[in-house]
């Protein structure tokens, strides 16, 4: 895979081979005469926290360890696997997909002769090798630095952060009130919370998120009658990886200390506590019919194994259910929605079988008694492009059922982002959708397939509108032959999921290439709310019209229906040559 990887982006490294100078390993700085520090670079980024492994440290390394592209140091890999002795040794996804965030979290970056740098590139071998250049900081003063950047205004019409290498972001649309809008991102720092309240034109910080210690993944939800919102994050990240934390905010996204209201004085709820916690996504039953409406569902895995959480009584208590243990049904990645009915789905990626799986819940998240394949995948757990070529694009899934009542009402969709074939070399964007309950599926891919071999799209995410159509936003590399650079695009299908609208562009500018270890994270996503759309993702453009890197987060918000025509009649320019009144 590195192979073809490196053919395929061969010209953007001999550009960048100025600044990617080599390491300079030496062999006295090393605690131990017995290790070859200088062959650590096959397990990661160069990292000077290196000298200190010793031939013991070694030991804990899988066996296949320098198969596994992740953009974390040896050492690094080392402490995790000395503090969690019960992680996989062999195959695909034995770190968790938030082991880069934790890193940067707890060391802030690699650490290279008393300097701090984040941004890494592949040489000639295929192996990541750390950016030295004159963005480095001195390791004493990386976290002030940090501290400045978080405190930043932001500014913009549709850009909700400030530069700081955001990235993961989730959105969230009242359902009564398309003005007020909730946004998180990933960094930097911990997770971060925004709030508008002119629909997404304007963004400010919220308060920080009570009792500190965030780290990433979040995901936001409005509570039915538009009072309150939820959010997740992981936190207390460390060498036992992540926790599970709820928040509520009862101010539109002012402040995120809710749940320390009616005689409790905890601010966060603890959903899940222990050892690698990854990647969740809240859902809750808008459906006022449904027996289950108002229920508050979260997914997530916890080393590799599915877990579903519920909550009646509006995030203040969690009942987790946990899922198969047998490698055919490991993944990260899920996400999790309910029907009209309130029968309660939840997908996710396999990656031991290359399968999208999921299971549905008839007794609103108690039990899921049967699982069923969506449809099986090219990639498994990630793979690497040139538009992500560090990190890899992540094979997870986004899921939504339509609950209006047209002609698909209670179909299921899927969304994932698979490979175009067994090389792993180029992406696609897939949805598959069911109409007898989850029990069979259809996949379709959701854009043109014809250049397939010159233009990849990834990063897909799913959402069905109130009138029952489905949009999905994607990356896309097709205004860049070096399939370095992307753009954001948006299609509908009016059809149930069976063809999709011509791709629409939402990004005015094309984002260059992240040379940053986080690049542009696994996941953007989306929101609708009456006839109201917004996507959010991650962006690279500069403001200020140069060529220097500027990772934010960005909105684009559009219409989902008839609505966008309802100003036909010429009040909008003027035109009142449609208008007749009557006098009584």
């Amino acid at each position: 895979m590195h192979k073809r990887l490196t053919l395929a982006i061969g010209a953007l490294l001999l550009a960048m081979g100025s600044l990617a100078q080599a390491q300079q390993v030496v062999q006295a700085r090393g605690v131990d005469s017995r290790v070859d520090y200088a062959s650590l670079i096959q397990f990661g980024p160069w990292d000077d926290r290196n000298y200190d492994l010793n031939a013991e440290d070694l030991e804990f390394l899988a066996p296949d360890e320098a198969q596994l592209s992740i953009a974390i140091p040896a050492f690094f890999r080392v402490k995790l696997r000395q503090h969690n002795p019960d992680m996989r040794r062999e195959g695909p996804a034995q770190y968790p997909l938030s082991a880069p965030e934790i890193f940067r979290q707890m060391y802030g970056g690699f650490l290279i002769d008393g300097r701090i740098y984040n941004d890494t590139t592949r040489d000639e071998d295929g192996l990541l090798r750390v950016v030295v250049d004159g963005k480095g900081l001195e390791e004493k003063d990386f976290f002030a630095e940090r501290e400045r950047a978080f405190e930043a205004l932001v500014s913009g019409e549709a850009r909700v952060t400030n530069p700081g290498g955001s990235a993961e972001s989730a959105v969230a649309i009242n359902p009564l009130d398309p003005n007020k809008v909730i946004a998180g991102v990933n960094g930097p720092g911990g997770q971060i919370m925004y709030f508008s309240s002119d629909g997404g034109t304007t963004w400010t910080a919220s308060a920080a998120l009570p009792l500190g210690n965030t780290c990433c993944d979040p995901t936001v939800e409005w509570t039915t009658d538009g009072t309150k919102a939820f959010t997740t994050t992981l936190g207390n990240c460390g060498f036992f990886g992540c926790d599970v934390w709820a928040y509520r905010t009862g101010d539109d996204g002012a402040t995120w200390t809710d749940f320390a209201t009616g005689g409790s004085t905890d601010p966060r709820r603890e959903v899940g506590t222990g050892f690698f916690h990854d990647k969740q996504f809240l859902h809750i039953d808008r459906v006022p019919t449904s027996p289950h409406f108002g229920n508050i569902y979260l997914t997530w895995h916890r080393n590799n194994v599915l877990r579903n959480a519920v909550s009646t009584d509006n995030g203040e208590t969690w009942t987790t259910v946990v899922f198969s243990s047998a490698a055919p049904e490991l993944g990260v990645g899920s996400d999790v929605t309910s029907d009209k009915a309130g029968n309660v789905y939840v997908a996710w990626p396999a990656f031991d079988s290359s399968d999208i799986l999921i299971r549905k819940s008839t007794d609103g998240g108690t039990t899921f008694p049967t699982t069923v394949k969506v449809d099986d995948t090219f990639a498994s757990f990630n793979f690497f492009l040139p538009s992500q070529e560090t990190r890899g694009i992540a094979v997870i899934v986004s899921a939504d059922a339509d609950t209006s009542n047209g002609p698909f009402a209670d179909s299921i969709y899927v969304g994932w982002t698979d490979a175009t074939d067994a090389n792993n070399n180029h992406g696609r964007v897939r949805v598959a959708y069911s109409r007898d309950g989850g029990a069979s599926w259809t996949p379709v891919t959701v854009h043109p397939t014809a250049d397939a071999a010159t233009v990849d799209r990834w990063q897909g995410w799913v959402e069905v509108d109130e009138a029952g159509n489905v949009h999905v936003i994607f990356n896309s590399t097709i205004n860049d032959p070096t399939r370095t650079g992307i753009d954001v695009y948006h299609v509908v299908s009016t059809d149930g999921g069976v063809t999709y609208s011509a791709p629409e562009r939402f990004t005015a500018v094309t984002s260059p290439n992240i040379n940053d270890g986080f690049e542009f994270g696994d996941y953007s996503s989306m929101s609708v709310a009456m006839t109201n759309a917004m996507a959010i993702y991650t962006d690279n453009r500069d403001e200020n019209g140069g060529s220097a890197q500027s990772v934010d987060v960005y909105v684009h918000g559009f219409q989902t229906g008839p609505s966008a025509e309802i100003f036909t009649d010429g009040f909008e320019s003027g035109d009142t040559s449609a208008w007749s009144s009557v006098v009584p």
